[in-house]
């Protein structure tokens, strides 16, 4: 990383137009209906916040709820990071969204579901696009992680997404830099884009640090973490961290790199806290859980075999691993399994942490015909 660029004032408001335009378009066909009013961005059904701490619930229970949905605008969607709203309700960010076959277009690059409870609701956006526009050159936003940011007495909800320009093939693609999204969260209903900010410049070097891998907000700081793959012949990766105040995160000047043995200015000292043997995914998730930072990912990178959860006392570490659950890269079928994410915002029966895995599989075809190969599935680790 070498500085946050930020848009210029016009291309913010394009941003934000293009996400809150109304229209008196058709409704989401989830009933019929779209909730409230034909203004984007829209959810296709009110979901009333829940009025108490939500039940526990199981692994078995979430995985039949996931199986059980028929949204036109999410048959599929990988990544799935989720964040507990100020209201109680639960966002989910995806990245590349397989929807129903009378929709266009039938995929996009990023989609966002809004729960509570079993009532799950869509965003719509004008157009029925992606919830982050791709860029007019082509480049597309991969969500990679969520947070819910308190700034005075309000919150807003900050997605950072991978710049993604694609290739030829479905796994052909290069990354430029990430992107952060900060939404306004109006009271019930859906996320409305304000403004956004590169957080670093378009590079295709295949060794520079993903920032915004993952996110957490603890005690007034916003935690952004990256990931780096050293050389072409790594598997895992090497894990950073710099802060920001939560309160003024969106200016740069705040923002501090972990050198090794502090916080400093210059993104260049950023210091390796998690080394790339044995080391992390590119998108993983980190989470302040009984005061210990918790990292959930697979070990040995995306094509590992095993999620492992990391904790630490603090955001820097040091880190001690725990093993967790087996989940193969790749089966014979060509079905692909990756990118683990915790979800402490939703509380189990047993007391263990839950976690999602994404989905995919090397068939295009079949995808799309078979849309829930493409589905995150829950599972559940020992709570660190």
């Amino acid at each position: 990383m070498r500085r946050v660029v930020r848009l210029a004032p016009a291309a913010l408001l394009a941003v934000a137009v293009s996400l809150t335009a109304c229209s008196t378009g058709s409704p989401s066909g989830e009933g019929g209906t779209a909730s409230g009013t034909t203004a984007y961005p829209r959810l296709s059904r009110p979901c009333p916040a829940p009025a108490a701490r939500p039940p526990a619930v199981t692994v078995a229970q979430l995985n039949r709820v996931v199986a059980g949905l028929d949204l036109p605008l999410w048959q599929a969607g990988d990544i799935g990071a989720s964040a507990r709203l100020p209201d109680g309700r639960l966002v989910w960010v995806f990245g590349d969204t397989v929807r129903a076959p009378d929709v266009q277009p039938r995929i996009v690059a990023n989609s966002m579901l809004v729960t509570a409870g079993l009532c799950t609701s869509q965003v719509e956006v004008a157009g029925r696009g992606a919830v982050i526009p791709d860029r007019s050159d082509g480049v597309v936003h991969w969500p990679m992680s969520v947070a819910v940011v308190p700034r005075g007495g309000e919150a807003s909800l900050v997605v950072i997404s991978a710049r993604i320009r694609r290739g030829v093939g479905g796994l052909d693609f290069t990354y430029l830099g990430s992107t952060a999204t900060v939404f306004r969260l109006p009271a019930g209903g859906a996320p409305t884009a304000a403004y956004q900010l590169d957080i670093t410049p378009d590079s295709p070097e295949t060794t520079q640090v993903n920032w915004g891998s993952a996110m957490t907000v603890h005690d007034g700081w916003i935690y952004v973490y990256g990931t780096r793959l050293p050389s072409r012949t790594a598997f895992g990766r090497a894990l950073y961290v710099a802060r920001a105040p939560a309160d003024d995160a969106r200016d740069r000047g705040t923002w501090r790199f972990w050198d090794g043995r502090a916080w400093v200015a210059d993104a260049d000292r950023a210091a390796v806290v998690l080394p790339a043997e044995g080391g992390v995914s590119q998108t993983l998730s980190v989470d302040v859980l009984d005061s210990h930072f918790v990292v959930v990912s697979k070990r040995d990178g995306d094509l590992g075999s095993t999620v492992y959860a990391w904790h630490a006392p603090g955001p820097t570490g040091p880190w001690t691993a725990i093993r967790g659950v087996h989940a193969a890269f790749q089966d014979p079928d060509g079905n692909l399994r990756y990118a683990p994410l915790a979800h402490p915002g939703i509380r189990l029966a047993d007391g263990r942490l839950l976690i999602s895995i994404s989905r995919n599989t090397t068939d295009f075809g079949r995808l799309l015909a078979q849309p829930r190969l493409g589905r995150p599935v829950f599972a559940e680790i020992h709570r660190p």
